[in-house]
């Protein structure tokens, strides 16, 4: 379960609750952390690291920095070994490939939410599995 707005200080009054129902809690990594303060952030968070691409709001707009997020998930690394996925303004196709290679996971929350809108039902289901389905394809690693 990710609950942006959630301070180190306390995690502990939600972590408990999670995990009483086998939820992981990852923690997000905004852009102006202090390196020792995204070690912190990145040792309590459950399941994965939250690396947030850009300042601001989520939500579909150009794209990040891609290589101070490069450089942003590379000192991640440093400090746990925990995955680390990508979110906030990746939307497309194209954002997903520049991302996925240095990268765990890619978050696309608003952009999937946006694309259903106005559906209701399996109308959605298949609309949000459309959008979906036209990222997988950029995920594709070569080996």
């Amino acid at each position: 379960m990710i609950i942006p707005d959630v301070t180190l200080g306390e995690i502990d009054k939600v972590q408990g609750s999670l995990r009483s129902r086998h939820l992981s809690f990852p923690l997000l990594v905004p852009p102006t952390t202090r390196p020792a303060r995204a070690g912190q952030i990145a040792a309590a968070s459950e399941g994965f690291v939250y690396v947030v691409s850009r300042l601001g709001v989520t939500g579909e707009r150009a794209g990040p920095d891609l290589n101070w997020l490069q450089g942003q998930v590379g000192r991640l690394r440093q400090v746990t070994d925990k995955p680390l996925a990508v979110g906030f303004g990746i939307s497309t196709p194209e954002q997903v490939r520049e991302v996925a290679p240095w990268t765990d996971g890619v978050i696309v929350g608003s952009a999937l939410v946006s694309s259903y809108a106005g559906s209701t039902g399996s109308d959605a289901a298949q609309v949000a599995g459309a959008y979906v389905g036209s990222l997988v394809p950029a995920l594709t690693r070569e080996t």
